[in-house]
């Protein structure tokens, strides 16, 4: 009997270790990829799709790269690393305004025998261009965000005034009631006007609500046409001679009009949407207040598209060594299910439009719809037609923005020395 139970034990040890063995192997089998992206925004729900992914995929294991959550430091990482054509990470999460850096430097994989055309109708028309480089797409937009017009709606109640259309009805209106309501410590229009990215981003809704074009049919640079001239000049009578944004929204980031807005002290506010869930929030002065439409446009060019886009992009490392599964990875947190479920988790909006009609999103975020809407009048930034030069133009117009916001240059002076310089920086080899 002892014998019996002693022959048992050694073929059961002898079993276990086969299947140690084979589960070892099974395990060394698996492909392994790092994928880079910052928890800011997603870190609540990348592990829940990292996890599905693998369950999916079983013999592909993602490390997830947690990189810092300020753009810049993102950026200098990558290059870093890129410029010394690392392996890894193998997907990266991109600004929307570096894919075409990271294109003509060589360190995006081009998709185009991956993300068919067929595949890229189902994504917003914005994230998806900000991914194209020369005709060639390089990567997969993941989500997006976009500059809103934000009022307060119960003082456009209280005087019987439509939210504006246009340009020139804000400051009619934002003009009419700081004259009623008579307060001090109430202004007209805030808005993100520091030297800053966000600074440019102004500028462009102004000059595509007036009916500009950064590059002309002949990639010509056009802001120095009469609709930049205008939309500049605007942005200074706002200050200066309408007197509806103060003095001190030069210095102001995202945050800062925020802020401002959500204490009441505001009428109109142009910022991104990430600003809603805290306007709407319990302490929220103007909780019960706000609401939001389209940027406005000037009068006689409301076919014209003023909200200008951010948001991500994923992209495969040229350099890595697993690219099918990498693409395999991007496919999946770029389907429906997965931008619903982050969506829903995150708050960070779908870049696929059909996900806007899912009953579940519109039951988490009712008003995702109408930021939807916003979206189909935006675009995005002249990034990808401009590749690793695009910082560099971005602070040119910033330069020649802020100097005429101060009173240092004429609007026409200063965007005709910005056109000289970025012809000057696109010639360069």
């Amino acid at each position: 009997m002892v014998k019996h139970y002693r022959k048992l034990f050694v073929g059961l040890m002898i079993s276990c270790v086969f299947i140690m063995v084979f589960f070892n192997i099974a395990m060394a089998k698996k492909t392994k990829i790092i994928y880079a992206i910052s928890p800011r925004e997603v870190g609540s729900v990348t592990p829940t799709l990292i996890n599905k992914f693998e369950e999916e995929y079983p013999n592909v294991e993602v490390e997830w790269m947690k990189v810092p959550g300020v753009p810049g430091e993102q950026h200098s990482l990558y290059v870093t690393s890129l410029t010394a054509k690392s392996e890894t990470p193998d997907v990266i999460a991109i600004d929307v305004i570096w894919p075409g850096e990271f294109a003509v430097n060589g360190w995006a994989e081009p998709l185009d025998n991956l993300f068919l055309p067929e595949m890229q109708n189902e994504f917003l028309e914005g994230p998806l261009s900000a991914a194209m480089y020369e005709g060639s797409v390089y990567g997969a937009p993941l989500y997006t965000n976009g500059l809103h017009l934000y009022y307060r709606e119960d003082l456009l109640q209280k005087y019987g005034l439509e939210p504006p259309e246009t340009w020139e009805k804000l400051v009619e209106e934002a003009q009419l009631i700081l004259d009623k309501e008579n307060d001090p410590n109430l202004v007209g229009y805030v808005t993100m006007w520091a030297k800053i990215e966000g600074l440019f981003m102004n500028f462009l809704q102004f000059f595509w609500g007036a009916g500009g074009e950064f590059f002309d049919e002949n990639m010509n640079v056009s802001v120095g046409k009469p609709a930049g001239v205008r939309a500049l000049q605007f942005m200074y009578d706002m200050i200066y001679e309408y007197k509806v944004a103060p003095e001190s929204v030069l210095t102001y980031r995202p945050n800062d009009a925020r802020i401002m807005f959500q204490q009441g002290r505001a009428v109109f506010m142009v910022v991104q949407d990430f600003v809603w869930p805290m306007l709407t929030a319990p302490d929220s002065v103007v909780k019960d207040k706000v609401n939001f439409k389209r940027v406005p446009y000037f009068r006689g060019f409301e076919n014209t598209r003023t909200t200008c886009m951010g948001g991500w992009s994923l992209i495969v490392n040229a350099y890595s060594k697993h690219k099918k599964e990498a693409w395999d990875f991007i496919e999946f947190i770029t389907s429906y299910d997965s931008q619903l479920k982050t969506a829903i988790t995150t708050g960070c909006l779908p870049t696929r439009k059909e996900v806007y009609n899912d009953p579940n999103l519109i039951k988490s975020f009712p008003r995702a719809l109408d930021q939807y809407t916003n979206f189909l009048v935006g675009d995005v930034r002249p990034s990808a037609a401009t590749g690793a030069k695009y910082p560099e133009l971005s602070d040119i117009m910033q330069t020649a923005i802020h100097a005429t916001l101060i009173g240092k240059k004429t609007s026409g002076n200063a965007l005709k020395e910005a056109v000289e310089r970025i012809n000057s920086l696109l010639q360069e080899e």
